[in-house]
């Protein structure tokens, strides 16, 4: 007879474990500290945007890319920011702003991922955009062009937060199983999530840094083979 055998698969692969803050509905970005790229005058300061008053705003001069940041203090995965306009004067100067979240200061913050672009806000109105847990410490708005003025009279961040530990994982997983099978993967994700869950580790995030990759693969009879009939 004719001898089978079935090999167990090894994988080797990079876990990111990150514990976060209870997430809540408060708005994170409230009385942080900010910065703008210029100011209109002493009225129109960019602290003006994270004040709590939908009626007082910060503004820029007329430039090239003007841009405002507000420093959270921790890192954060962003669920969504609302941004309201102003009502007395030129809502359409909001049009093309883009959303930006992360943990670089490189130019200014401005190379952060994109949450979202604004296409417009109606005069006095605030709109939220979705940024799907995007994680980062600063939360800017640029607009791009010449001859640009950025006025927001709120800004406000909601989201899960903030990050307490983040710790990278380099794990071994031998299996019956194809661990470089996306569907395992998710599968072998929630089952840890699961076991954590049981420890009493709810706030717990798990993801890929690197997938499981084979590192040893079927052979005709290897040592780490199982025979089957």
């Amino acid at each position: 007879m004719k001898k089978l055998y079935e090999c167990l698969w090894i994988s080797l692969g990079f876990l990111s474990i990150q514990e976060t803050a209870n997430g809540t509905d408060e708005n994170a970005a409230f009385w942080r500290n900010t910065s703008q790229s210029s100011t209109w005058d002493s009225l129109w300061s960019s602290s003006n945007a994270v004040d709590g008053s939908r009626t007082t705003c910060s503004h820029t001069i007329s430039q090239t890319e003007p841009w405002w940041r507000v420093d959270l203090l921790n890192e954060y995965q962003v669920k969504s920011v609302a941004i309201t306009n102003r009502d007395n004067c030129c809502p359409e100067q909001i049009n093309g702003a883009e959303i930006r979240i992360g943990n670089s200061l490189e130019n200014n913050g401005n190379n952060n991922p994109i949450c979202s672009v604004i296409a417009a806000i109606p005069a006095g109105q605030s709109y939220s955009f979705s940024c799907n847990g995007l994680e980062g410490r600063y939360v800017n708005l640029i607009i791009p062009g010449d001859m640009k003025i950025l006025t927001l009279c709120e800004v406000e961040v909601f989201g899960k937060g903030p990050v307490l530990k983040r710790s990278i994982v380099r794990m071994m997983f031998n299996s019956r199983e194809d661990l470089t099978d996306p569907k395992m993967k998710e599968n072998l994700i929630m089952r840890l999530g699961s076991a954590l869950a049981d420890r009493g580790l709810t706030n717990v995030t798990l993801s890929w840094i690197q997938s499981p990759k084979q590192v040893i693969q079927k052979v005709n009879a290897p040592k780490r083979c199982i025979k089957v009939l």
